[in-house]
């Protein structure tokens, strides 16, 4: 039995930055992009490659919000009209399998306690190996290539005990 689950990133700090336009887009340091026939551009939120020609803003996220030395932010693609998908146990995502990724475990202060390379056909296995240690709270998967922020892995039933919920932090995206 997997004890994590995969969860894509809360759409509601997104949703408001779609009615921009292009200039007040820019402002904000995002660009407004359309999904490509070959994939390439997953959606954080959705956890899945958009259907060519949907709308997507590529931005900088604050994935690891907490006060820690690893506070991070990167860049990010989401699209218009998803909301936040959330994996069933063990499940990951066939844009996360097409790649190499780095899987990076954290505990709960948010210090970091490991960190791998692996193809992303051996994520769940990876992943299974990494919640083996009670200490590790959550694992943030990265496109080991470009270093891009994929998406989550937190324990099935952890409630996040700290109150610290990083895919619900409103306040790590453009609020302007």
């Amino acid at each position: 039995m997997h004890t994590w689950y995969l969860g894509g990133l809360d759409h509601r700090p997104f949703q408001h930055l779609f009615e921009k336009n292009d200039t007040e887009l820019a402002a904000l340091g995002i660009q407004r992009r359309w999904a490509g026939a070959t994939g390439g551009h997953p959606c954080r939120i959705s956890l899945s490659d958009p259907p060519a020609g949907r709308e997507l803003l590529l931005l900088s996220h604050v994935h690891l919000p907490l006060h820690s030395p690893y506070h991070a932010s990167g860049p990010i693609f989401v699209q218009r009209g998803v909301t936040r998908c959330v994996l069933p146990p063990g499940e990951v995502p066939p844009y996360v399998q097409r790649r190499m990724i780095s899987l990076r475990a954290y505990d709960q202060d948010a210090l970091m306690r490991s960190a791998q390379l692996c193809a992303g056909t051996d994520a769940g296995v990876q992943l299974d190996q990494l919640f083996a240690d009670p200490a590790v709270a959550f694992v943030q998967l990265h496109n080991a290539a470009h270093g891009c922020f994929s998406c989550q892995a937190d324990r099935v039933g952890s409630d996040h005990a700290t109150g610290r919920d990083l895919h619900d932090v409103i306040g790590a995206t453009p609020a302007a």
